[in-house]
């Protein structure tokens, strides 16, 4: 990843384990969470979605969240959050809160 892509972000990401469930109205596929900004992740799963794709995606210690497939690559995908962001900021608060130091992925 360029400098160039790191500057296009509007919020930072963080390295954050977390494992979550994609629900696609006929199908539940776990997922892990591989990191984490306020408005998006990126997340392994083994899925058909495709970019594009709206859906939901439920992470127990976030709730759930509305998202879409931005991009796919083998089992990693990044996500766009459409609903839920504030979920999200509430929850990397209150886990920033509780590091000594934490780790913002590039």
């Amino acid at each position: 990843m360029t400098t160039g892509d790191r500057e296009k972000r509007q919020h930072p990401r963080f390295e954050i384990p977390l494992e979550g469930t994609i629900h696609t109205g006929n199908d539940d596929v776990p997922c892990r969470i591989r990191n984490l900004s306020v408005g998006g992740a990126l997340i392994e799963a083994e899925t058909s979605l495709r970019p594009g794709h709206l859906f939901d995606i439920e992470v127990p210690e976030i709730g759930t969240m509305s998202a879409r497939m931005t991009r796919m690559n083998w089992k990693f995908a990044g996500i766009r959050l459409e609903e839920g962001n504030e979920k999200v900021s509430a929850f990397l608060g209150d886990w920033l809160e509780r590091q000594p130091q934490h780790t913002q992925s590039p």
